[in-house]
């Protein structure tokens, strides 16, 4: 009863001093303030961590390089939309487990990196496109993580765009993997060939397609197309592999193939076959990486020139391009 009492001289006191109403709109409304900027906060926050992955080939990264001491880690590399100024770009990173979906976000530091803007030297500016990206966590043992990069940036119409996509780098027990480490498979190293086995142990590999027998390695300046006993040669001698290479610096290439905006190294695997060493049970043709050009991304595939169609293909990015 006493305090009902005390409510009703409060309400009477308020209504009665202009000054009291005032005070109380003042207070009710930095409530409603304050609240509203906590809610909007907690919405960006959880909007930020949204995401669609995705296969972009148009989105250029790459992990240069990463550290892991006991308790924290740090990545770095760079990450681009081609033909999309980087300035209006903002770059952030998370780690996924590859086997729960878990995902483990760090701090990125976006930072200059005039090199990537002058190899890829074109009407776009790319210099925004480095980043520094740190974890001041322990990651746990025998769990392997899948790098994912974000890509947030506005186009040329002025929209709003999130890509996710993998970087196809891996963690597991402080080793950067260029595969899933629990499900690939290695090649055999147990072989004759000294080229095979520092190509396997030292290169990079670009992609592996196990259904067509086909891997596709980096390593010293050359690109290698490794082929393993379930991989179909044509019976002819004459097995037809796409070697396409896109570049943002158009005027660059050959005069003949500027009309088509990517150059066209096609080759017959046989042409090209390493024979100095036995490669058994793979067989390897190699080819040059050239250096006339920025190298955006490659194609390549199995091409059937009888019915002129592709029996496969993939796209991948290179690295060390310019270090």
């Amino acid at each position: 009863m006493k305090k009902s009492k005390e409510n009703e001289n409060i309400f009477q006191k308020i209504n009665k001093s202009r000054k009291m109403q005032i005070i109380v709109c003042v207070v009710l409304s930095a409530i409603v303030i304050i609240g509203f900027l906590v809610l909007n906060r907690i919405i960006d926050r959880n909007k930020f961590y949204e995401y669609s992955l995705t296969e972009d080939i148009n989105i250029i990264n790459s992990i240069e390089d990463i550290s892991i001491d006991k308790d924290s880690i740090t990545i770095d590399g760079y990450a681009f939309m081609l033909e999309t100024d980087s300035s209006k770009a903002s770059i952030s990173l998370f780690l996924r487990d590859v086997i729960n979906g878990e995902e483990i976000w760090l701090d990125v530091e976006q930072i200059a990196r005039a090199d990537v803007n002058s190899y890829f030297l074109s009407e776009y500016n790319y210099e925004q496109s480095g980043f520094h990206a740190s974890l001041k966590e322990k990651l746990k043992e025998d769990v392997c993580y899948e790098v994912i990069i974000n890509l947030d940036y506005t186009d040329n119409s002025s929209n709003k765009i999130r890509k996710t996509v993998s970087s196809h780098q891996f963690l597991l027990n402080g080793q950067l993997y260029d595969y899933n480490p629990i499900e690939f498979d290695k090649p055999d190293l147990d072989i004759n060939s000294k080229l095979l086995r520092e190509i396997f142990t030292d290169g990079k590999l670009c992609f592996y397609r196990k259904e067509a027998g086909m891997y596709v390695f980096q390593y010293d300046g050359k690109l290698y197309w490794i082929a393993n006993d379930d991989f179909e040669f044509n019976e002819n001698g004459q097995t037809h592999i796409i070697y396409h290479l896109y570049t943002p610096q158009i005027n660059k290439l050959p005069l003949e193939r500027i009309q088509y905006k990517f150059d066209n190294l096609d080759f017959y695997f046989e042409q090209y076959e390493y024979k100095d060493e036995v490669t058994a049970p793979y067989r390897v043709a190699i080819r040059d990486i050239p250096d006339d050009y920025a190298i955006a991304y490659v194609t390549t595939g199995n091409y059937d020139v009888e019915t002129a169609t592709d029996f496969w293909s993939e796209s991948f990015h290179l690295d060390d391009l310019f270090n």
